[in-house]
């Protein structure tokens, strides 16, 4: 993929939005998780922060909710892991375009053709479709202190 050259917001902290609900979202969230841990980048992760149980009372998921909308509010940029599209992480996401802060979408195993959402593609820096493309873009990204623009080129439903 082409990276432009674009200086954005200062990558001081990642909000990421993720679905924790099965195994194999925890092993990507987990994974994602490490990638920004091993580069030395901070982050914040709802599931880390405010967990909510199903039989919580109002007043609990109303703490919760806003909670991690603080979260969005004091991070800089945000990975949105967009796996079995989790309706809290698309909320998240676009929570956060609203904020005006970048985004970074990782989608794991996205077949060279597939399509890609075009609200999402429109509204991200970039779409990673492997961890280890992931981490090769957050190097580049954390060498220029900045979410670097490489939009998504494939094709869009």
């Amino acid at each position: 993929f082409i990276i432009k050259i674009k200086k954005e917001q200062n990558m001081n902290k990642c909000y990421i939005a993720s679905g924790w609900f099965s195994p194999e979202w925890l092993e990507e969230l987990e994974s994602i998780k490490s990638v920004l841990g091993g580069l030395d980048l901070n982050y914040f992760s709802p599931k880390d922060e405010n967990l909510c149980s199903p039989d919580a009372d109002e007043d609990f998921q109303d703490q919760v909710f806003n909670g991690n909308i603080k979260g969005m509010e004091e991070c800089d940029w945000m990975i949105c892991n967009t796996r079995n599209k989790d309706m809290g992480s698309i909320f998240e996401v676009g929570y956060f375009h609203k904020l005006g802060k970048p985004i970074v979408y990782f989608c794991a195993g996205l077949p060279a053709g597939a399509q890609f959402n075009l609200m999402l593609a429109a509204s991200g820096k970039s779409v990673c479709t492997s961890l280890e493309q992931l981490e090769s873009y957050l190097r580049d990204c954390k060498g220029s202190n900045a979410v670097l623009e490489s939009r998504y080129e494939g094709a869009i439903e």
